[in-house]
């Protein structure tokens, strides 16, 4: 959702919130609905330009870009079991109870894996690995005090896992599509006559469909499944399962049939720009409340037929939040994250985090970084030639692990330098839509 945040030149910015709040926000391109052109005044030196083909003739055919609510619910519905209680543990487990996430909540910066992930992929991708859903997850969420824990902790994730995803850097294609919703074809043809067809496509998991998602795979392509891993978005169906405490803050109050926060600090935890509200992945009540609700979303994309996810929003350490989340909070989130994907078959994707895993002053790795590397198997990173950021995820590139990287505007008209295994993309405009590609390389 969001680019990496409060970095050198990252400008800061205020806006006027409703009620005469004021609050400093740190202007970032969101996925999907990103809006942030490039920085006026950057120079990207370009050279070594790569052509692209644009002699395909293969249309997209005309289809919904709009997703609504009711349709999510369809999909959330259909993926509801018939014994809701037995969720925990068929899909690898709703990490409820203090005693479950407090493994997580202390994980080191050292943290290794151990082959507790093994066993429970083996499990978890068996049919039972869709058994929670979204609907399933206000039932955990209520019975937190007493939901088993079976999910493996960030210290039990082994650096040696791996996933049946595993995108290579001199094979691996990328196609990033959030906002142009049920592609049919796996060949894309831009606004600007460009022909895609690439072998990975990334998708939104409520907006597609698992028979779309099954279209690809018939084709012969992977699908990456987004979805927000740390952040409260009012307009989601399962939006209400989350507490109000867990995204308003403590002591906010909130309309009880909105869930909207409200109040002169209602905007203490708010993604300004975009209208959402960090998570807090600090405290332990909303940790435990956080994971229980992201599981079924793990679940929902397991039923759909995901290859990966791509958990978006999960650098809200950098943003503007007052849960007292830190780097290390950060972190173990991101290891409990991969550990969910693992579980159940798949792979996922680390997205615009490059300083917990790179240090942003020094340039050099973090205390962090062979942990992040070895839990996650590619990169989503936004405006990286913009706010010449690209090298802060070279651990991944030299442990073998490809990375997209996304621009938006007209600052970049020809390929420039790329590594093995960077891939890039530029949007005309800060929207995720496929059709709105400028340039692939």
């Amino acid at each position: 959702m969001f680019g990496v945040k409060s970095l050198p030149l990252a400008a800061l910015w205020s806006v006027l919130l409703v009620g005469q709040v004021t609050a400093t926000v740190v202007p970032n391109p969101k996925i999907g609905r990103a809006k942030r052109q490039t920085p006026a005044g950057v120079t990207v030196t370009v050279t070594n330009c790569a052509a692209v083909s644009s002699s395909a003739t293969t249309a997209v055919p005309s289809s919904s870009e709009v997703v609504s609510s009711i349709s999510d619910a369809v999909d959330l519905a259909s993926a509801t079991p018939s014994a809701v209680a037995s969720s925990a543990s068929a899909a690898g487990g709703v990490s409820a109870s203090a005693s479950a996430s407090s493994g997580i909540a202390s994980a080191s910066a050292s943290a290794s894996v151990s082959s507790a992930v093994t066993s429970a992929s083996a499990s978890a991708s068996s049919s039972s690995a869709s058994a929670a859903t979204l609907s399933a997850a206000s039932s955990a969420t209520s019975s937190s005090s007493s939901a088993s824990a079976s999910t493996p902790s960030a210290t039990s994730v082994s650096s040696s896992s791996t996933s049946p995803f595993a995108p290579s850097l001199a094979d691996s294609s990328f196609l990033y599509d959030l906002d142009h919703q049920g592609i049919n074809s796996p060949i894309i043809t831009t606004d600007t006559g460009l022909a895609l067809d690439k072998q990975i496509y990334i998708v939104d998991m409520v907006g597609n469909s698992a028979e779309q998602i099954a279209g690809y795979h018939q084709a012969g392509k992977q699908v990456v499944c987004y979805f927000s891993a740390g952040a409260w978005e009012p307009t989601r169906t399962d939006a209400r399962d989350f507490l109000p405490q867990c995204y308003c803050g403590k002591d906010v109050t909130y309309d009880n049939s909105t869930g909207a926060c409200t109040g002169s600090n209602a905007n203490d935890n708010a993604i300004v720009e975009w209208g959402d509200w960090w998570l807090d992945i600090h405290s332990q009540e909303c940790i435990d409340n956080v994971r229980s609700v992201l599981t079924a979303r793990f679940d929902l994309a397991k039923q759909k037929g995901c290859d990966a996810v791509d958990c978006d929003n999960v650098d809200s350490y950098r943003g503007t939040q007052k849960y007292g989340t830190t780097a290390q909070d950060q972190v173990n989130h991101l290891l409990w994250l991969s550990s969910q994907a693992r579980a159940r078959g798949m792979g996922i994707s680390l997205k615009n985090s490059g300083g917990l895993v790179t240090d942003v002053s020094t340039r050099q790795p973090t205390q962090w970084a062979d942990s992040l590397v070895a839990a996650f198997d590619f990169n989503n990173i936004e405006s990286c030639h913009a706010q010449n950021i690209c090298d802060l995820y070279d651990p991944f590139l030299r442990a073998g692990k490809p990375q997209v990287q996304l621009e938006y505007g007209d600052a970049i008209t020809s390929c420039p330098t790329l590594s093995e295994g960077q891939k890039l993309l530029v949007y005309s405009k800060n929207d995720l839509n496929s059709q709105l590609v400028t340039l692939s390389c």
